[in-house]
């Protein structure tokens, strides 16, 4: 043997040993944090696969609550634990989020979401009239879900919701980047190297939203740490990127939905420009969130002067509020 191919078999067992030790890396690190951070609530089997719903507080209607794309169910911050106090409440995890099992095999699409969501209420037998609140892409999937099933829902909240016009070919060619970056992230995550990065304390993403999480709480702050083990997951950024990549498909669910009728319909959007968004995308955005309100001929609008896109968090009050409002109009005092 040569002293080059020799070079090449010592290169190549150098890398078979670092992938090795990188996979086990990864996978006693998961087995740690699911120790370090046990689910918030049960795990329920829908089919092959498990969902993880956290239930508070009593009373009815009960509020369902779906967090925006690629969210775990800890974002909502200190919503829930609010809305406890006057009636039930569960949060969800989306398949492949947070505490969630993945499910693969299907397109990550609005539909899917709906369909398990469904299965999921029924299996842990969450019975109905329920208030749904959405945020982002979790207004999508809720607002879905109203129009398929409208004799389980007295109320919708939409926060900050997506709409299916958002998506221009410029928007399209940028997604499009972002899911390629998603798909090298499965990779990375697979063999350790996101979490050996991200325990370093040098990747961006996670320096930026841990800077970010220092204006909230202290209990939103804690919920950081929970998260960023989450994104750990290659589930993660695999749910993440075709959750993503089925955004049209998503979004082509909406525009065949139908029209909400008189349902209770509260539209809360955000009032704060992100500085990275350019005038004429925000005038857009907000004009796509006036024309939610247009799903029902029962709904209003309401701005969050002080938030970005993360309501729940920059202005939770608004989104208890919201709900309160919602859960009052069912009040026997305010039929008569």
């Amino acid at each position: 043997m040569t002293t080059t191919e020799k070079l090449i078999v010592l290169a190549l067992g150098i890398t078979a040993i670092s992938l090795f030790a990188g996979i086990l890396y990864q996978a006693v690190s998961q087995i740690i944090d699911r120790r370090k951070y046990p689910p918030q609530g049960e795990l329920f089997d829908i089919g092959g696969f498990r969902l993880h719903l956290n239930c508070v507080g009593k009373g009815t209607p009960t509020v369902i609550m779906d967090a925006g794309g690629g969210d775990p169910s800890i974002t909502w911050g200190l919503v829930p634990s609010e809305i406890a106090k006057f009636t039930r409440v569960c949060t969800y995890d989306r398949a492949g989020l947070g505490w969630s099992d993945p499910n693969p095999k299907i397109p990550r699409t609005s539909q899917q979401s709906v369909d398990e969501l469904h299965a999921l209420l029924t299996k842990a037998k969450i019975e109905p009239p329920y208030i749904l609140v959405g945020h982002s892409l979790g207004g999508g999937n809720m607002r879905l879900y109203a129009s398929q099933h409208p004799e389980e829902v007295v109320g919708l909240v939409l926060v900050d919701s997506v709409h299916e016009d958002q998506i221009t070919p410029a928007i399209w060619k940028r997604m499009k980047r972002v899911i390629l970056l998603y798909q090298l992230l499965i990779i990375a995550s697979r063999v350790g190297v996101l979490r050996l990065i991200g325990d370093m304390n040098v990747l961006p993403m996670f320096k930026d939203i841990k800077q970010e999480s220092q204006k909230y709480p202290l209990a939103v702050q804690a919920l950081f740490d929970t998260f960023k083990s989450s994104c750990y997951r290659p589930c993660y950024w695999a749910t993440t990127s075709s959750e993503l990549a089925n955004m049209k498909r998503s979004f082509q669910q909406l525009q065949a939905s139908t029209l909400l009728g008189n349902l209770p319909l509260i539209v809360l959007s955000q009032g704060s420009k992100n500085p990275q968004m350019s005038d004429e995308r925000f005038q857009k955005w907000q004009l796509l969130q006036r024309d939610l309100t247009q799903l029902s001929s029962n709904s209003q609008h309401i701005i969050a002067e002080n938030s970005g896109h993360l309501v729940m968090l920059d202005q939770p009050e608004l989104v208890v509020s919201a709900v309160h409002q919602l859960i009052e109009l069912r009040s026997p005092l305010n039929k008569n």
